[in-house]
């Protein structure tokens, strides 16, 4: 059998499994379906309360809470809560915010109060502290705060436009909430958010919102938002087939083949603004330490064939870091086999015929973590698996409840299939560099250390040039695939799973699941 085939069977097994899986449990409010001026989610990521220290990220996407900035699929952010921001010099920036904003609870969302929570950030964000050391606010009018940072920050837009730096809420409710003791669930209630939608209710299996009628751009269009949380993927379809949801995120791309030509429910499809899933390998463990086997085994996989075959066309093969519309995108993956081969060989992992590679009598094999969050997890491992062993690889799936967990003991895992970004929420490319790539890097799981590549993400960060800035990130992308550091290893169409009254409804590139605008448009 052709490996292409044998993809494919895999592809077509793994869908059997979803579909067939246990049957949907969730528990709240009525269906969204029931009513055509409600929207009801299900996710597999459970959010745990409102603190905006720890969770605020999930509020953008469903609309209660706002950022500064808009991402856009084009990577230039648009204002949001602010109506204008300008830089005024290489080293200052000029916010301007409308009026008549507040905050659920009834307070202003004046300068001062700007001001306080970019400053009161600073101090408790280490990610934005990161990009912007020893940077300052001021409030220098009634509704314009002027930002100084202490070295040229061309990224503030992007940072002003990321649901995990900058979220809007009233910092000294905040503040007075946290130096009180209370819990983090006390905060559901607490009004601290500027968004059109209000949370009233959050447990382990439900949110539900209401709009709020008082909101600075207007009521809102629907009468009520319940996010439901769904761990399983075949559970999440599930619960549109039955009405409990309107809306499916993180659907398994398995399941777009099965989902077609109906007319009670659709496969909806996005344009992707990057690559979706890391191949990460942990260069702190043995084979990874040797940059050959990195090299080999990402010139062995087949990136086409797992866009075409085995998801079945529904993502596009990954070519590098960044998609083919980014200006500055170096197409640093391609599969070659032959030169995967070569590059083991010349590692000492021997091959004797149709058997497995060898060195000082021991197997090459290594364990590859899947997360059931993202399910097409699974079905690329398994891909990876099957040619993989075309070059007499070993591999092992194993997947884990919560992939950052495990990826962070550093001795447990040889490699994982990771659903992570190389732009920003906001569409900074500067920050996910740090994060993943650079040594002291937050997620740098992979254990990177490159003191080269450090500087050259460093003087990336501050370079107002925009030509040599684009230069500089082709450098940073070349030495990233010449050293075998990260590569990419599926580009997914974003996609979600709706009714009929939703089946018009268009994927922001961001995960802006519900704005103040958004209405059923089947």
């Amino acid at each position: 059998m052709t490996p292409r085939r044998t993809l494919t069977r895999l592809a077509v097994a793994a869908t059997a499994v979803l579909l067939t899986a246990g049957c949907v449990q969730t528990t709240g409010g009525e269906a969204g379906g029931d009513a055509p001026d409600t929207l009801t989610f299900a996710t597999g990521f459970t959010i745990d309360d409102l603190d905006p220290l720890e969770n605020a990220f999930w509020g953008p996407e469903f609309g209660y809470v706002e950022l500064l900035m808009r991402p856009d699929r084009a990577g230039e952010p648009t204002p949001w809560v602010l109506t204008d921001l300008t830089s005024t010099g290489p080293t200052t920036w000029e916010l301007t915010l409308p009026e008549g904003a507040t905050f659920v609870n009834g307070t202003v969302l004046d300068a001062d109060a700007l001001a306080d929570l970019i400053t009161f950030q600073l101090a408790e964000n280490a990610s934005l502290a990161a990009a912007l050391p020893g940077a300052s606010a001021a409030a220098t009018g009634p509704l314009q705060v002027t930002l100084t940072t202490a070295e040229p920050a061309p990224r503030v837009p992007a940072l002003l436009a990321d649901e995990s730096i900058l979220p809007v809420y009233d910092v000294a409710a905040y503040r007075a909430h946290r130096d009180s003791g209370a819990p983090a669930s006390e905060l559901v209630g607490a009004g601290i958010y500027t968004g059109p939608y209000v949370v009233d209710s959050l447990d382990g299996a439900v949110a539900q919102l209401s709009p709020r009628a008082d909101h600075w751009k207007g009521a809102p269009a629907l009468s009520a938002v319940t996010v439901r949380f769904v761990p399983e993927a075949s559970a999440r379809i599930q619960a549109v087939q039955s009405g409990e949801a309107d809306i499916a995120l993180y659907p398994s791309t398995s399941s777009a083949p099965t989902l077609q030509d109906r007319d009670d429910i659709f496969y909806v499809t996005g344009e992707p603004t990057g690559p979706t899933f890391q191949l990460v390998l942990n260069q702190q463990l043995a084979p990874f330490d040797d940059e050959r086997v990195r090299r080999a085994v990402y010139s062995a996989v087949d990136y086409d064939s797992i866009a075409n075959d085995v998801m079945n066309g529904f993502y596009l093969p990954a070519t590098g870091l960044y998609t083919d519309s980014r200006p500055w995108a170096e197409k640093t993956q391609a599969t070659d086999v032959a030169a995967a081969a070569a590059l083991l060989d010349e590692a000492g992992w021997a091959r004797d015929g149709e058997g497995p590679r060898t060195r000082d009598g021991q197997e090459l094999r290594f364990s590859v973590l899947t997360y059931p969050q993202q399910p097409d997890s699974d079905t690329i491992a398994l891909a990876f698996q099957a040619q993989l062993a075309q070059l007499g690889i070993g591999v092992d799936i194993r997947q884990v409840p919560d992939l950052d967990a495990e990826m962070k003991e550093a001795t447990t895992w040889h490699s994982a299939i990771a659903g992570n970004g190389f732009m920003s929420y906001g569409g900074d490319y500067v920050y996910p560099l740090v994060r993943y790539v650079s040594t002291d890097g937050e997620r740098n799981y992979g254990g990177i250390v490159d003191p080269e590549l450090d500087a050259m993400i460093d003087r990336l960060a501050v370079e107002l040039d925009t030509t040599a800035r684009d230069d500089l990130l082709r450098q940073v992308q070349q030495r990233i695939a010449d050293r075998g550091y990260l590569a990419y290893i599926g580009l997914r169409k974003p996609a979600v799973v709706t009714g009929p009254a939703w089946k018009g409804y268009e994927i922001e590139g961001s995960n802006l699941w519900v704005s103040h605008d958004t209405a059923p448009t089947g």
